[in-house]
């Protein structure tokens, strides 16, 4: 039963809410021209089949995220090239999901196709973030590249958590003004010197403190978290790919 716990939590992605927040590093002007960088690919995951493939996720048998409802398997589905994530109330708890893909990477760019439902409930949040190795949070860090947060999903956030302790922890956070009920192609370029926001091909932000940039090893998480105890019609997060890249060597 030790060793069980022990690996749920080097495996799972605890999403932590924070309220703590400094000004944002640096807005860029939506449509600014993208300097490609030499990216190679190193996963893809395009969602075939009919379920999760264990062998690069692992699935979350947990409780919600800060103790609402519970995080279990069932919650996910896989059809028509498309993962679903469904939040929804059974057997009167909250049920939702999470998973984290198994490898790890220093620095790299992290791009996925997504969508999420109105919450009219206003209980959960989809979240595309990456988690520390060491789940040492947040002196490792945490990078929320795609949060939608417990609202009617009219836009989405980026969320950076650092700090040296619990009682110092930071953040930065940048509002994206982009529906999120719609399809959108988000990524985060996540290097020692910055970490850049693009959606649908576009920079949108960049960070450059690097005191706030992690430099060790995350993997990328997909969660839709729970917020309160009940929800009312179900909702989902949808993700259509995902892809990571590390940069070429010189």
């Amino acid at each position: 039963m030790f060793l069980f716990t022990a690996m749920l939590a080097v495996m799972s992605c605890t999403k932590v809410d924070d309220p703590a927040k400094p000004p944002v590093d640096n807005d860029e002007e939506p449509g600014e021209e993208i300097v490609v960088p030499k990216w190679e690919l190193k996963f893809e995951e395009n969602f075939e089949g009919n379920a999760v493939n264990l062998a690069d996720w692992y699935i979350y048998n947990s409780p919600g995220h800060n103790g609402n409802g519970l995080r279990r398997p069932s919650a996910f589905t896989v059809a028509d090239g498309i993962l679903t994530v469904t939040a929804q109330m059974i057997d009167g708890a909250l049920v939702s999901g999470g998973m984290a893909h198994r490898v790890n990477y220093k620095y790299g760019k992290f791009e996925a196709r997504v969508r999420s439902d109105d919450d009219p409930s206003i209980a959960t949040s989809g979240v595309l973030l990456t988690w520390p190795q060491s789940e040492r949070w947040p002196v490792d860090g945490e990078n929320d590249f795609y949060e939608t947060t417990t609202n009617r999903r009219q836009s989405f956030h980026t969320y950076i958590h650092y700090g040296n302790s619990w009682a110092t922890k930071q953040q930065y956070h940048k509002e994206h003004k982009f529906d999120a009920k719609e399809w959108l192609i988000v990524a985060m370029e996540w290097e020692a010197e910055h970490i850049k926001i693009y959606i649908n091909g576009e920079l949108q932000w960049t960070l450059t403190d690097t005191k706030a940039i992690p430099h060790v090893p995350h993997h990328l998480c997909i969660q839709l978290d729970a917020f309160k105890k009940m929800i009312g019609d179900p909702v989902r997060m949808q993700v259509d790919w995902v892809k990571i890249y590390q940069r070429k060597k010189d």
